[in-house]
């Protein structure tokens, strides 16, 4: 007899979950790194900025050209706290996909331990069926060899 376990449609579907989970969570982490990239990349534009802004302030700079900088550089500075926060919000997303994640691995293995049980279960089973059987055929055969015994010393 093959074994076939009860729950294994359910233990399918809670892999998929569980790779589909794997697929957000790499997901996220991705857009995160991205977020952390696009950071740094401001941050280098507002430092390109101030060393510009250095060096046309050693010679005559006007009033415009002055203000357009400064400008620039609390731009960069709205960008940075704005790319900060989103930063924030993705590492929660990520640490929700993450526990997510954690609580659907845990599911998949709670059904992965009921499946071995089962199969624990079942080979026991197994083995008891094939021992009966195997007594049975001892049985058979001691007779057979008692009657062909009785038989034999009957007859002489």
């Amino acid at each position: 007899m093959v074994y076939h376990y009860k729950l294994e449609t359910l233990l399918r579907v809670r892999r998929n979950f569980e790779e589909q989970g794997m697929q957000k969570l790499a997901h996220e982490i991705y857009v995160l790194a991205e977020h952390r990239k696009y950071l740094g990349d401001i941050q280098r534009q507002r430092l390109e900025l101030v060393d510009s802004l250095a060096v046309y302030k050693r010679g005559a700079m006007r009033a415009a050209m002055l203000s357009f900088y400064v400008e620039s550089v609390d731009q960069k500075d709205r960008q940075i706290a704005v790319q900060r926060n989103a930063i924030a919000a993705q590492e929660n997303t990520v640490e929700q996909a993450r526990m997510a994640l954690l609580e659907m691995v845990k599911a998949r293995k709670i059904v992965e331990r009921l499946k071995e049980k089962d199969f624990i279960a079942y080979t026991r089973e197994e083995l008891r069926h094939r021992q009966n059987e195997d007594d049975e055929q001892a049985v058979i055969r001691f007779k057979q060899k008692g009657l062909s015994g009785l038989g034999a010393g009957v007859d002489a």
